[in-house]
């Protein structure tokens, strides 16, 4: 069975959490989250923090570029129904299975920090914490040779908040992800990826299968 996936333009963390045009400066001089790691500076002036909490900004602002269908597709690594099917179609190889997913929850934590410097010397380190929790119903994936390689879209729900020394800077519960009947992957996902191949390494030389 070959499936065809229209494609769709990348819905990213930053659009669903934050909404078009906004950016983190506000919050991150609000929370007054730059300024203890900035006290040890002397001649400290307001312009320069807030030149220093631009560029924190704009760091954390990049990190929320990540796709939101990559993390739902990652996170499926671990269902057990996708194992099960990777398992099969890696023990047939050019094997195809559709695979139809009960409600089922999601989820993405990520925690990345930033290590700020001024003239070389560190002055300590910044805290992101970024959760999502995805509320999936009526997914339907196409499994091939053990890896996610297409979803036809049921709805999601989606839980994010994004806290930077433990505060929350932005939070949306419950808000609908956009979803097409069908989105295309960047490439296939891994289901697999913690098991070894019991077949990998069993090869006959000038053949291109497996051998059983």
């Amino acid at each position: 069975m070959t499936t065809t996936m229209p494609t769709t333009a990348p819905t990213t963390v930053r659009s669903f959490l934050l909404g078009a045009g906004e950016r983190l400066d506000g919050p991150l001089r609000a929370h007054g989250t730059a300024g203890p790691l900035l006290a040890p500076v002397r001649g400290r002036t307001p312009a320069a923090d807030r030149a220093v909490e631009h560029e924190l900004a704009g760091v954390v602002d990049d990190f929320l570029g990540l796709d939101v269908f990559d993390l739902v597709a990652g996170g499926w690594s671990g269902h057990s129904a996708l194992q099960a099917a990777a398992r099969r179609t890696r023990e047939l190889p050019g094997s195809e299975e559709v695979v139809a997913l009960a409600t089922h929850r999601v989820t993405s934590t990520h925690r990345p920090y930033i290590d700020v410097y001024v003239d070389g010397a560190k002055l300590g380190t910044l805290q992101v914490e970024l959760n999502l929790v995805f509320w999936v119903s009526g997914f339907v994936c196409v499994v091939r040779d053990a890896c996610l390689t297409g979803v036809n879209a049921g709805s999601c729900a989606v839980d994010a908040s994004l806290a930077v020394q433990g505060a929350v800077l932005a939070e949306r519960k419950g808000g609908p992800l956009d979803l097409p009947g069908g989105f295309a992957l960047r490439g296939p996902v891994p289901l697999l990826r913690d098991e070894p191949d019991p077949y990998g390494a069993r090869t006959v030389p000038g053949v291109g299968g497996r051998r059983r």
